[in-house]
């Protein structure tokens, strides 16, 4: 709900401009990042701070000089906090959030140090930018100094967000809303949420892993069923084949039919046979005949078993390319975690790196920082500094 940023002279200009709506040499308002401005609504913004007459630039120069400031150009000397109405603000409310707001503020980091306090009501979600330069006392030597860092440091992000909810919780008398997951355990560096995101990602991926691990072993599992039941048809259309050539062998060139022989019938006669053939004879050939057409009958079962079966084989066959596709995607999804996972690591290597380095740099006598500094970051071409838009990058903060 609310993040601080921190300015070097050089880069206050363009957040003047950006507060103040002014517009670029193409007469387009000149933005603060990548909002989208509503122009129409533009008319109902407005500065809750008293208006510098001469100017906020001219303000935070005259601030300066009246305190101790180092005369270094990468001085932060000027801190601004964005603090965005939450949803649980209604309209009508509006108007007392932010006046509620900036009393907040202009008590917390004096109301002398106080540049500017616009509330934009033509972007996404209105919002004010409290502008301040971060004067603190030295308790050392007993004076006032500007030091962004001092102002701004882990203890105040630590519990910002919690003071500011309770001030409005005695105002309006309830929970307005701003404590959520990015803010209830103080404000984070930029840093810090992309670690934790890269975090949360992990583990998500980790968890649709072990569910893709786990529909693999069941599409491992489904296709060594089919598999086996493609077998085990086959080998009984084979059984079922060779029984219909046994049958087409023994039917081969018999042409009665089971009415043609059921008329054959013997008759006891005093002879006792006829042509050498006896009445058993003749009982036994009926018989044989009998069994033989229901043996027809039983391979016309077996043809139609035989198709039946080969149909639920192409069925079952045309079921394993799918399965197998399943499976490759499913490795490519693991390969693709241990990726993310490796990207991960390298990022956490590098920023160990990063803050070493830093840790390297700060220990460096004065003289030897401001050589540093000056090969890492040039300064400005001259006539540059008014476009330029820079800050700390260590101490940006984002919610």
């Amino acid at each position: 709900m609310a993040h601080c940023k921190k300015f070097t002279r050089a880069a206050c200009g363009h957040i003047f401009k950006h507060y103040e709506r002014a517009k670029d040499e193409n007469g387009e308002y000149i933005k603060f990042g990548n909002q989208d401005i509503v122009q129409d609504k533009t008319h109902l913004n407005y500065n809750l701070a008293p208006i510098q007459r001469n100017g906020q630039g001219n303000f935070v120069k005259e601030r300066c000089s009246e305190v101790k400031m180092q005369n270094r150009a990468d001085v932060n000397v000027m801190c601004s906090w964005v603090v965005t109405a939450p949803k649980e603000i209604r309209e009508e409310e509006l108007n007392t959030f932010f006046k509620e707001t900036y009393k907040f503020l202009s008590e917390r980091y004096g109301k002398e140090n106080v540049v500017s306090a616009y509330i934009h009501m033509d972007e996404t979600t209105p919002h004010i930018h409290f502008a301040f330069v971060p004067v603190v006392m030295d308790k050392k030597k007993n004076i006032l100094k500007v030091s962004a860092k001092e102002a701004i440091d882990k203890k105040e992000l630590s519990i910002f967000h919690q003071d500011l909810s309770s001030h409005m919780e005695n105002v309006f008398g309830r929970d307005v809303g701003l404590i959520n997951e990015a803010t209830k355990d103080g404000n984070k560096t930029k840093k810090e949420l992309q670690i934790a995101e890269a975090e949360k990602n992990l583990e998500e991926l980790k968890r649709e892993a072990a569910e893709l691990q786990k529909q693999n072993a069941n599409s491992a599992q489904e296709l060594q069923k089919i598999t086996e039941r493609i077998k085990s048809h086959e080998k009984e259309v084979q059984g079922l084949y060779a029984k219909i050539r046994a049958l087409e062998t023994i039917f081969k060139g018999k042409q009665l039919t089971a009415d043609d022989l059921d008329k054959i019938v013997p008759l006891d006669g005093m002879f006792g046979s006829i042509k050498n053939i006896t009445m058993a004879d003749i009982k036994n050939l009926k018989k044989m005949a009998i069994g033989n057409i229901k043996k027809e009958t039983e391979l016309e079962d077996a043809e139609q078993e035989v198709a039946r079966l080969t149909k639920d084989n192409a069925r079952l066959k045309s079921q394993v390319p799918t399965i197998k596709q399943q499976m490759a995607q499913s490795e490519e999804r693991g390969r693709l975690i241990d990726t993310n996972k490796k990207l991960v690591d390298d990022y956490n290597r590098l920023s160990d790196r990063y803050n070493l380095l830093v840790d390297a740099v700060n220990q460096l006598p004065e003289e030897e920082l401001e050589f540093v500094k000056n090969i890492v970051e040039p300064p400005n071409p001259p006539g540059d500094n008014e476009r330029t838009y820079s800050y700390d990058y260590d101490d940006d903060l984002e919610i």
